[in-house]
């Protein structure tokens, strides 16, 4: 599978399967209401997986996959930005950004709240 294939592959099955998320960067470390960025993607979001619940990652954190092309000006994601799922604010506690053939791919993060 090339990159490019890779890349189609998603952003069909995140159209057809995923839902609707915001990707939140604060601009401000104060305010009310506090400043954002805030970019509206389709992602897909799993619980994790049993195996995966070490240290301290437990039943209430996800497991969140986008197509990083979609997070545009608040690409890269890190650690301590937030993704907003169903209403509710959680916090990115882990960037796995995913390559084919040094192309990035996919971006999956793991949520916490």
């Amino acid at each position: 599978m090339t990159p490019a294939e890779a890349k189609v592959m998603l952003k069909t099955q995140l159209a057809a399967h995923g839902q609707d998320i915001i990707l939140r960067r604060y601009t401000a470390t104060s305010g009310n209401p506090r400043p954002s960025d805030d970019l509206p993607v389709r992602a897909f979001v799993r619980a994790v997986k049993a195996e995966e619940i070490v240290g301290r990652i437990d039943s209430t954190f996800s497991n969140v996959a986008f197509d990083p092309e979609d997070a545009g000006a608040l690409w890269p994601v890190r650690k301590d930005d937030k993704v907003v799922i169903d209403g509710k604010t959680r916090n990115v506690e882990v960037v796995k950004p995913i390559t084919l053939a040094g192309v990035l791919v996919r971006c999956d993060v793991v949520v916490a709240g």
